[in-house]
């Protein structure tokens, strides 16, 4: 019973890897950013639970949080130390999980104890004027098949790893072109969405909305994403200020950006 009692647990000790481990895709190296605050020695990432990632990863980005990489995978539940334990390998200081049970899976597997049987035997003999006497062994050797069933319940796991950036914004927003439906609604092809505005940016103090639709720069037509940036890459913060024209709630706004100097 002792030697069961081990093989079942060494059976249960082989499914101990981590999901969060095996399954992380990561992003971007964190030792790789500049001005980033890494997670340090003795310091325990946080960890966040979430219902809706896209929502709560906007939130982190408005705070200046970089997403460094996930995990997703179905498995067992693994609780918030294996979270934190993929967390300091790769160096996050922030964590959104979310677990959702899925079902309970239910698995045979047979388990090959090996046992034996010693048969004893003796007698006597008479013979030639001799007594004598003589005894024996035989031993046979088999295995024991027992099966062992287990019930595992399982979920369907997903966590987004971060690290705080520290580096000074010039304007403080991240913008994606127009999706087809904005496109429809704008009645515009042209232009750029802001969906996150960082919290004590120039944008931020300036009363720049997300969802507000960036179609100039400093009286410069706005064609996409990627041409809103390179506008706002040549504007000189020594200049004071740069002005955004913003389409909001279907009417045209300008706002002026004060600009921190460098």
């Amino acid at each position: 019973m002792r030697l069961l009692s081990i093989m079942v647990l060494a059976l249960l000790l082989t499914a101990c890897a981590s999901g969060y481990q095996q399954f992380y895709k990561p992003y971007i190296e964190p030792n790789n950013l500049t001005d980033v605050e890494l997670l340090q020695p003795g310091e325990e990432p946080k960890v966040y639970g979430t219902n809706d990632f896209d929502k709560d990863i906007r939130i982190l980005r408005s705070k200046m949080y970089i997403p460094i990489g996930y995990s997703s995978f179905n498995g067992k539940y693994e609780d918030e130390s294996m979270v934190k334990a993929q967390a300091k390998r790769v160096g996050a200081t922030v964590v959104l999980v979310n677990s959702q049970y899925t079902n309970t899976q239910t698995s045979t597997a047979p388990l090959f104890i090996p046992n034996s049987s010693t048969t004893y035997s003796s007698g006597s003999v008479y013979g030639g004027g001799i007594y004598g006497g003589y005894s024996g062994s035989s031993t046979t050797y088999g295995t024991t098949v027992v099966p062992i069933t287990t019930q595992q319940r399982r979920y369907d796991q997903t966590a987004v790893f971060f690290v705080k950036s520290t580096k000074k914004l010039k304007f403080g927003v991240f913008i994606n072109n127009l999706n087809d439906a904005q496109r429809r609604e704008l009645e515009r092809n042209t232009g750029a969405v802001i969906e996150i505005v960082v919290e004590e940016s120039p944008a931020f103090y300036s009363n720049v909305l997300p969802g507000d639709i960036l179609i100039m720069v400093n009286g410069v037509n706005v064609r996409d994403a990627k041409h809103a940036l390179d506008l706002m890459e040549k504007v000189n913060p020594n200049d004071g200020a740069a002005t955004f024209t913003v389409i909001r709630n279907g009417k045209k706004k300008e706002i002026s950006i004060k600009l921190s100097k460098t």
